[in-house]
């Protein structure tokens, strides 16, 4: 009988358990509809110290953009998103890596956290590239890729080691140059990859949904600073600094406000989940109210202003001989007459983008013809072909990459970039 009893509660503890898993695992595959189910998973200890790690600092810029560093734009994303927890958290230890323009070797950021017994580990940076055209977010954990676009991201991210001293027995003698040295990570076995890819998954709604930001995904790669953490942990590239539309965007207060925003409801949604409690707490943007001023009194003297968010467009004072969207398009020979319903998906191929306005004739746009353009976030985008017909749109784009390597189908509905 005794057995029998021993049986039964080892057979029911191990159902709980298995029931457990599944239930983290489906929450972290439903891609666009998690839905957290509080209290379903109860953590007897709660979340008390989040360590923020601004990436890079010091003699050590990071990804350099034509008017910024990575180093500035991280730290101050950092500090707004502690600054928020801890106004929002008063049970909350907030631990950062850096708080000023200095530089700590990776291998500190994480004893940093180790040290302090953190319960979540979020490194902060921001994406480059060798030409403008790649743009989006994306957040790793720690793990092995054979994917070479995330070994290049790694790559990029680990040769900061380089600016450090003893950096080879500092990391057991591992060369950030030398692909085959990732390796090690396939050794590494992340105990906390289920959280971690948890936490990832929101960040990357929050930033996709929320902002409208593009949305690179949730992917694994081996980062050194990720390494030998011992709690969840993950690093979240903000967008490109290469992209000049992306870098004014991340070097912005407004943007760097939205991202840190951003990051603070994936901390809330992420507590909620490891507290089995629903904390309702919102932040109210500071600068989103006044979003286009900076465009507004840029663009005052020529009369084009732009929308607001992400979805822009011309509009003008035509009588004072600026064109709309729609003239410009008829005057470069488009004469187009298409009336599209609200909910129509309207197909363009971006071209080519500049801070100041191009005449729209064919000279300058090797000899395309019925080229149009639009306004976002300061930037003048050119596009071509306009089509409801995605495989007709896609004939056009082959044809187009052979004139303009960059270029890439974009979305327009209603009127508006989406």
């Amino acid at each position: 009988m005794k057995n029998s009893l021993v049986w039964y509660k080892t057979t029911m503890f191990m159902k709980q358990k298995i029931f457990h898993i599944i239930l983290v695992l489906s929450i972290i595959a439903a891609s666009g509809e998690n839905k957290l189910l509080y209290g379903q998973i109860k953590n007897i200890q709660k979340l008390k110290t989040v360590v923020i790690d601004p990436g890079h600092g010091g003699s050590d810029p990071g990804a350099v953009g034509k008017t910024s560093r990575e180093k500035d734009i991280v730290l101050k994303v950092s500090l707004k998103l502690g600054d928020y927890i801890k106004e929002n958290f008063k049970d909350v230890n907030v631990v950062y890596t850096r708080t000023d323009d200095r530089h700590v070797e990776l291998y500190k950021r994480a004893e940093i956290a180790n040290k302090n017994h953190a319960d979540l580990f979020i490194s902060i940076h921001v994406n480059s590239f060798k030409t403008g055209t790649p743009y989006g977010t994306e957040t790793f954990v720690m793990g092995t890729s054979k994917n070479a676009a995330n070994l290049q991201v790694a790559k990029l991210e680990n040769s900061a080691i380089l600016t450090e001293e003893n950096y080879q027995a500092n990391y057991d003698g591992f060369d950030p140059n030398d692909p085959e040295n990732h390796i090690i990570f396939s050794l590494y076995q992340n105990a906390n990859l289920t959280q971690s890819l948890f936490f990832a998954q929101l960040t990357q709604e929050n930033f996709t949904e929320k902002l409208k930001r593009f949305d690179r995904g949730v992917k694994q790669a081996g980062f050194l600073v990720l390494w030998k953490t011992t709690m969840p942990s993950v690093l979240v590239e903000l967008g490109f600094i290469s992209n000049a539309e992306e870098e004014k965007y991340l070097n912005s207060a407004k943007g760097q406000e939205e991202l840190a925003i951003s990051l603070f409801d994936s901390f809330v949604a992420y507590k909620s989940y490891y507290d089995g409690e629903n904390y309702d707490v919102k932040i109210k943007p500071v600068h989103a109210e006044n979003k286009n001023t900076e465009n507004n009194s840029k663009n005052s003297d020529n009369k084009v202003e732009a929308t607001s968010g992400n979805k822009e467009k011309i509009t003008s004072d035509v009588s004072d001989g600026e064109k709309t969207e729609e003239n410009i398009e008829k005057n470069n020979g488009a004469e187009s007459s298409k009336i599209y319903s609200p909910d129509q998906i309207v197909y363009k191929i971006q071209i080519k983008t500049s801070p100041e306005k191009i005449e729209l004739i064919p000279e300058n746009f090797k000899s395309y013809q019925n080229v149009s353009v639009y306004l976002q976030d300061g930037i003048y985008k050119y596009t071509i072909g306009e089509d409801t017909d995605y495989n007709k749109i896609i004939k056009l784009f082959e044809q187009a990459k052979k004139d303009f390597k960059d270029c890439f189908i974009v979305k327009f509905k209603n009127g508006e970039r989406i």
